[in-house]
């Protein structure tokens, strides 16, 4: 059950009752809000640490209610709260992580817990939907703005965002026109929340999408997970996965293989690799940039092609410096530290002998896929 906060003071006006702010609330440009009988009634049972069932029993005593009356009551205490939680009177209980969520989801081997409205989450987010279990990371959408707080040190600066570290989080700080105004994310990547001040803001579905990928990342490096800027094929029951700069012709080269050799899209932005039995591991994840195309699937990895657009068609061998330097430049896992960096060239040079690795400076031309597809069906 939330916690009434410090900042505001309950005073009448005239005879007309009010929450007024006062402090850093006042700084932050709180407002004051009227209460009606039952807002007085309610917010005094809030001081007395109440939960929403002796707040339903207050209102019932208080207006002598019947059976039939439950069903606006609970709505009225529904909307009393929410009130309180956007002009952020109210605080997660201490114990908020442990309750059940709303909604729960498996991206590969991580477990997510959901606590916000789910007209929030894109179609896609809600393809990854499992059931009730313990969860790797857990996430807060909370409607209001954080309260006052230190940023810590700045780690990268963006037209998009500014990543700061303090002594427990990582922070995300978004630009005023933005639906989020910050997320906070801990260290160990097992909490994040994302402050919605605005939560009818036009397009704030996709922001919190965006968002979410950073906070999902954080959780999955820690679990020796990492992402690889790429488009991906199933061939011959494997991933295939095809990575370069932007403009490199990712989308096209797959294309070129759905057409020629009818294999499946797996994903055409982002693929998420890990290791089970030893063995190097694509998992489906929803981000995929402005391609929609993803899966939920779980698929072995064969190899990995590095492209470069050319006039013609040439596969270029790589030695183990090439290999390590192309590999970690596509990772978009976080690299916001010395300590990240490192982990994620941990991971590379576990991967740059586990599966093979190819150069191909290629054209658009079907001629292009029957290159590589020569030596990849070498090792397949």
């Amino acid at each position: 059950m939330p916690e009434l906060k410090n900042g505001y003071l309950l005073h009448e006006i005239a005879g007309i009752p009010y929450l007024l702010p006062y402090g850093q609330n006042i700084a932050d440009f709180r407002r004051s809000i009227r209460l009606n009988e039952s807002g007085v009634l309610l917010y005094h049972a809030l001081e007395q640490g109440a939960n929403e069932k002796t707040l339903l029993e207050a209102l019932v005593s208080h207006y002598q209610a019947k059976d039939s009356d439950i069903p606006a009551l609970k709505e009225d205490i529904s909307h009393f709260l929410l009130q309180l939680e956007a002009a952020n009177i109210l605080s997660p209980a201490a114990d908020t992580t442990a309750q059940a969520a709303d909604y729960y989801f498996q991206i590969g081997p991580v477990i997510i817990a959901y606590h916000g409205p789910g007209k929030l989450l894109l179609p896609s987010f809600r393809d990854f939907s499992c059931e009730h279990s313990a969860p790797d990371l857990t996430v807060h959408i909370v409607p209001s703005s954080p309260e006052a707080h230190v940023n810590g040190d700045i780690l990268v600066r963006t037209d998009e965002m500014t990543i700061c570290k303090n002594e427990d989080s990582y922070l995300f700080l978004y630009p005023p026109e933005y639906g989020i105004s910050e997320m906070h994310v801990t260290m160990d990547g097992r909490h994040a929340a994302l402050f919605c001040p605005k939560p009818h803001a036009s397009g704030l579905s996709e922001q919190i999408f965006h968002a979410l990928r950073f906070a999902f990342l954080i959780c999955a490096q820690r679990k020796g997970l990492f992402a690889l800027h790429s488009a991906s094929i199933l061939y011959r029951n494997k991933a295939w996965l095809f990575s370069g700069p932007s403009g490199a012709g990712k989308s096209t080269h797959t294309a070129l293989w759905n057409r020629r050799y009818q294999t499946s899209y797996l994903n055409g932005d982002l693929n998420l690799l890990g290791y089970e039995a030893g063995k190097p591991i694509v998992y489906g994840i929803p981000w995929c940039g402005t391609s929609g195309c993803y899966t939920t699937s779980t698929v072995p990895l064969g190899g990995i092609t590095f492209l470069k657009q050319a006039p013609t068609d040439a596969l270029l061998p790589l030695n183990a410096q090439e290999i390590a330097l192309r590999t970690i430049q596509r990772l978009v896992s976080p690299a916001w530290t010395a300590d990240m960096l490192l982990t994620n060239l941990s991971f590379v040079e576990k991967l740059s002998v586990s599966v093979p690795f190819f150069h191909l400076q290629c054209t658009k031309e079907d001629s292009a896929a029957a290159v590589i597809k020569q030596a990849v069906d070498c090792f397949v």
